[in-house]
């Protein structure tokens, strides 16, 4: 992947306020991003990924902040912190970093265990990340994505219903004006939360260019044991 498709000052937004309720007991007394895959944690993987295109990090922050902060502050890029007050979903910790970035932006979950590349579209400004599902409960448990010509034309989080094999992933490119929709998007039937898909939706329907990132490779959003299990035995373990 090209690095070209961010801005010189481009940052990167890593999402790591979440208590990982379904990671019980691995995440009784340690932040799930912080929970170690392969000697490291779960946050290190994800820094070291994406610091190969931006070494400005920042980090949203909630659940035991003060021991993500004193890990964070610790790696090899620059660092700063929000802390999202409630844990109303990834639009709401979006709320919290618009003056902190600059016009085009990456948004990134702390738990997305990677090893692999995106194939990037040309003159790309805002996307988000697309991989082929495993299995359909993959795509039920995350968002499917479907696509019209070039670009995203419609997702829906936990679909009950599937159309193809695309899954969304846990990566954002975003511009500011993103944040013009989010008070635009009512909140979501399935926890009274605004969703970022559905942020994305309404700036599908009002002509914005969301365009499809696809990933090849290995990917893993850790929300379970099995999950981290997972990570724990992908041969490929090592982020390149």
């Amino acid at each position: 992947m090209d690095n070209n498709f961010l801005d010189d000052d481009s940052k990167c937004v890593v999402l790591c306020a979440g208590k990982g309720m379904r990671l019980r007991p691995h995440s009784e007394t340690i932040p799930k991003v912080l929970l170690p895959v392969n000697g490291e944690p779960i946050l290190s993987h994800v820094v070291d990924y994406w610091s190969k295109y931006t070494d400005d990090f920042v980090f949203v922050v909630g659940y035991e902040k003060e021991k993500v902060i004193d890990f964070a502050q610790k790696l090899p890029v620059k660092t700063e912190f929000v802390e999202q007050k409630e844990l109303n979903g990834i639009a709401d910790a979006l709320t919290y970093i618009e003056d902190l970035v600059n016009d085009k932006f990456l948004v990134v979950l702390g738990d997305c265990y990677m090893d692999g590349e995106f194939e990037i579209p040309e003159g790309i400004q805002q996307g988000i990340g697309v991989i082929k599902a495993k299995d359909e409960d993959e795509i039920k448990q995350n968002y499917s994505v479907q696509i019209k010509g070039d670009a995203v034309d419609k997702v829906v989080e936990k679909p009950s219903h599937i159309v193809n094999d695309l899954c969304g992933m846990g990566l954002y490119l975003f511009q500011k004006k993103v944040f013009d929709y989010i008070p635009m998007t009512p909140p979501s039937d399935l926890d009274n939360n605004v969703e970022i898909t559905d942020v994305i939706q309404t700036m599908a329907d009002h002509g914005e260019e969301i365009k499809p990132l696809h990933f090849d490779g290995e990917y893993i959003n850790v929300n379970t044991p099995r999950d981290l299990k997972n990570a724990h035995e992908y041969e490929g373990s090592e982020i390149r």
